[in-house]
C-alpha cells in the first residue's frame, strides 16, 4: 500500500512539473486562449508570470474548494468559471470618507500618510490606496461620491478651473498605469453623484482629517468643476489620443 501511495505521488509531481512546463511554452507561443483572455494584461514578463501562477491557482479551486462535480463541469465546458486565477474576492467597494478622516495608513511596517489637507493629496491618496488594494482582489476597485467628498478641497485650496482640470489629469494619467500582477492596469471604478446626495447634503465636510462647519450641500459650484474637468480629461485621452480605460464611472441619475 504504502509503495502505490510513493509510485501515486511520483506521478502527481511528474504530471505536475510537465504541466508547468506547458504552460510556460503555451504562453510564449501565444497558444493558450487565456493568454488573450483579459484585454487588460499585455504580453510580457509580467504576463508570463501571472500566467503560471494562474495555472497553479486554478488547480487549487478546482480540486480543494468546488466541490467535484462542479469542477467536472468547468473542465468539460459545461460552464466557464471566470478569475480561477486569483485566490480572492471579487469586486470591493471602499469607504473614501475613512480615508479622508484616517489618511492612508493601515499597512504595519509601511509608509504612512495623515489624511490629505489638499485636492492633489487627496487624489493622490486615492491612486495610492487603489494601487495598494487592487493585488487583493480579482476585480474591481471602487469608490463611492467621489465627487461630493472631493468639491470642498476645491474651494479650501482655492483653485482655478485650469488647476482643477490639472490635478485631474495627473489623477487619471496615474490611474492607468499598468502596476497591478500581469502587466495590467488597475482596474478601478468611481461613482459620482452629480448633485449633492440628500443623505450628505447636511454632513460637515471633511478636509484635512477635521469635520468642517460647512456642509456639502455648500460645493455644488466645485463639484460641477470637478466633474466637468474629469470629462473633459477622460474625452480627450493621452498623448496620442487613446481613450482612458480607468477609472469607469458609475453615475447615480436621480429626478434632481
Amino acid at each position: 500500500i504504502l509503495y502505490r501511495q510513493q509510485r501515486e505521488q511520483l506521478r502527481a509531481t511528474r504530471s505536475f512539473m510537465q504541466e508547468s512546463i506547458e504552460a510556460i511554452d503555451s504562453y510564449l507561443t501565444q497558444e493558450d486562449w487565456r493568454v488573450k483572455e483579459n484585454a487588460n494584461m499585455g504580453y510580457s514578463l509580467q504576463g508570463l508570470n501571472n500566467h503560471i501562477a494562474s495555472n497553479i491557482t486554478s488547480n487549487y479551486w478546482l480540486n480543494k474548494i468546488y466541490p467535484e462535480s462542479v469542477a467536472e463541469a468547468h473542465k468539460k465546458g459545461d460552464y466557464h468559471i471566470h478569475d480561477l486565477g486569483m485566490l480572492s474576492v471579487y469586486c470591493c467597494g471602499w469607504d473614501l470618507k475613512d480615508l479622508l478622516l484616517q489618511g492612508f495608513t493601515g499597512a504595519y511596517g509601511k509608509v504612512q500618510s495623515a489624511p490629505a489637507k489638499h485636492f492633489r493629496t487627496a487624489l493622490g491618496q486615492m491612486v495610492n490606496f487603489f494601487y495598494t488594494l487592487q493585488g487583493e482582489a480579482a476585480g474591481a476597485q471602487a469608490f463611492a461620491s467621489v465627487d461630493t467628498l472631493l468639491a470642498p478641497f476645491i474651494r479650501f485650496d482655492s483653485l482655478t478651473y485650469a488647476e482643477v482640470k490639472q490635478s485631474m489629469q495627473e489623477f487619471v494619467f496615474n490611474m492607468n498605469v499598468p502596476t497591478r500582477v500581469g502587466f495590467q492596469t488597475p482596474f478601478t471604478n468611481i461613482t459620482l453623484d452629480m448633485t449633492v446626495p440628500q443623505n450628505m447634503a447636511h454632513e460637515g465636510v471633511i478636509v484635512g482629517g477635521v469635520v468642517k462647519d460647512a456642509t456639502y450641500a455648500e460645493f455644488q459650484a466645485e463639484m460641477d468643476m470637478f466633474n466637468k474637468a474629469f470629462c473633459e480629461v477622460m474625452m480627450e485621452g493621452d498623448a496620442s489620443g487613446r481613450i482612458f480605460t480607468f477609472p469607469i464611472p458609475t453615475y447615480n441619475i436621480t429626478s434632481e
